[in-house]
């Protein structure tokens, strides 16, 4: 996701059909009712899907639903806390919660946005998503709870364009119209099948340390490799590969390229800049390797993806 979507969402989340949360009233039975999530909501308590969205401006106390809940985080860093358990979730990073998920969220950022799609539980058991549910699938086993796990934790995908499509989620549903039910019923599914697609997932989610190791591969991802991060940290790389796959169901080494990869685009975007110049930028010594990877990544060449850009330079 980039600031522009941001800042359009904001508005949309904020003004356009995003309710004023009464956080004290909502929560006084710790246990998030559909009845109460839908409180001023016009119109909304026929909806088997209805989106909620707020900002992370206070803390929210232990609690659980009735429903089932994918979180989303449009903006900023936020704390979701299970019990004795917590992770961090920040921009583009998805979590599912089922039935049987409990829990609070904490300030990290206070200007953290976030919208939760929410799924009545008959619509999910019987309804739209019933194959889904069903299904031996990782998601539909954590959805009947069989595993007794808390939640499943999504990062940010930068390949696969998962902000658009909750780009569209929110558009439909904030739009009127006899189709709108079942527009967002196939986009939520749709969403859905590309998280299983994906198939990058954790039961942990990103602690402490994780946050930590990712946030050197931000700040020195056209230098660092595995190996420069296990001395780093003082780790082995095998362990510190698994560590990373555990927490954030990726490769390290996916990550780090995945980091090359998203600048690449936006400097491809956004500046004039030579294309061996920035493949030099974001760390490829070679040229042909930058143009193999790239080509790879977006499924194009970059001057391909420069094109569809280009009238937005100056």
């Amino acid at each position: 996701m980039n600031q522009v979507f941001f800042q359009h969402y904001d508005k949309i989340l904020m003004d356009d059909f995003i309710p004023s949360i009464d956080f004290e009233g909502l929560w006084a039975d710790s246990r998030i009712t559909t009845d109460n999530q839908l409180k001023g909501i016009e119109a909304a308590e026929q909806q088997d899907i209805f989106l909620i969205g707020h900002r992370m401006s206070q803390e929210t106390p232990h609690h659980s639903h009735n429903f089932y809940e994918v979180i989303c985080i449009l903006n900023g860093v936020i704390e979701n806390c299970m019990g004795s358990k917590s992770f961090y979730m920040s921009s583009g990073d998805i979590c599912i919660m089922n039935l049987a998920s409990a829990h609070s969220l904490k300030v990290v950022d206070p200007d953290a946005i976030i919208f939760n799609i929410c799924i009545k539980a008959d619509e999910m058991q019987h309804g739209t998503f019933r194959n889904l549910f069903r299904s031996d699938t990782f998601i539909g086993t954590f959805l009947r709870e069989n595993d007794n796990l808390d939640y499943l934790y999504f990062p940010n995908n930068h390949k696969r364009n998962l902000a658009g499509l909750l780009q569209i989620i929110l558009t439909t549903y904030a739009r009127e119209g006899a189709a709108t039910p079942f527009l967002l019923a196939s986009e939520v599914l749709q969403l859905f099948a590309e998280l299983l697609e994906l198939n990058e997932y954790s039961y942990y989610g990103i602690d402490e340390k994780v946050l930590e190791i990712l946030s050197y591969i931000e700040a020195n991802y056209q230098t660092t490799s595995l190996a420069d991060a296990s001395v780093r940290f003082n780790y082995s790389e095998s362990y510190l590969s698994r560590y990373i796959k555990k927490h954030t169901g990726k490769q390290i080494t996916k990550i780090i390229t995945e980091k090359k990869m998203e600048n690449a685009g936006l400097l491809l975007q956004n500046t004039d800049l030579p294309v061996h110049n920035i493949a030099t930028e974001v760390g490829y010594q070679s040229y042909s390797h930058f143009h193999k990877i790239f080509k790879d990544w977006y499924s194009e060449t970059p001057q391909m993806y420069r094109t569809k850009f280009d009238n937005r330079l100056p």
